[in-house]
């Protein structure tokens, strides 16, 4: 397996460049006029890259393009807060989506658990957790 570089790495990576180059020059100016050892030099700049690498992963999702729309909410849960018979409205992530059942003779009571399966346009389509097909049985996200 290939290895793969995450998301967001060079758009953090372009953003290091003055901030490295500002540490190399500042570290060779001590090297001439203060005498620092060029070893010690090297180090130290070697030292202030691996620290500007090592907090990508901290920093990752604030560079990383953000994930936005419809599809991101594919296989997320909720409860179902009125009937959908087969149409209505669910409350998910804070934001009310028109909703319709994967089935169309089915209708779904309120407090049901939900799984958001598809969509089409603007509508999300969803099963009901334990209807035939329903593969994972985790905790519900109000």
């Amino acid at each position: 397996m290939a290895w793969r570089v995450p998301r967001g790495f060079w758009a953090y990576l372009l953003l290091q460049i003055p901030d490295i180059l500002l540490a190399g020059l500042i570290l060779l100016l001590l090297h001439w006029w203060v005498g620092l050892s060029l070893e010690w030099a090297l180090g130290l700049f070697a030292l202030w890259v691996l620290t500007n690498l090592a907090m990508y992963p901290l920093l990752r999702d604030v560079f990383a393009p953000p994930r936005l729309g419809p599809e991101t909410l594919i296989a997320a849960r909720t409860l179902a807060r009125e009937p959908l018979a087969p149409r209505g409205y669910i409350l998910l992530r804070g934001e009310l989506w028109r909703a319709e059942t994967l089935r169309p003779q089915e209708a779904i009571a309120p407090g049901t658990v939900l799984t958001v399966r598809a969509r089409r346009g603007l509508t999300l389509l969803v099963e009901a957790e334990g209807s035939v097909g329903d593969s994972d049985r985790k905790e519900a996200v109000p």
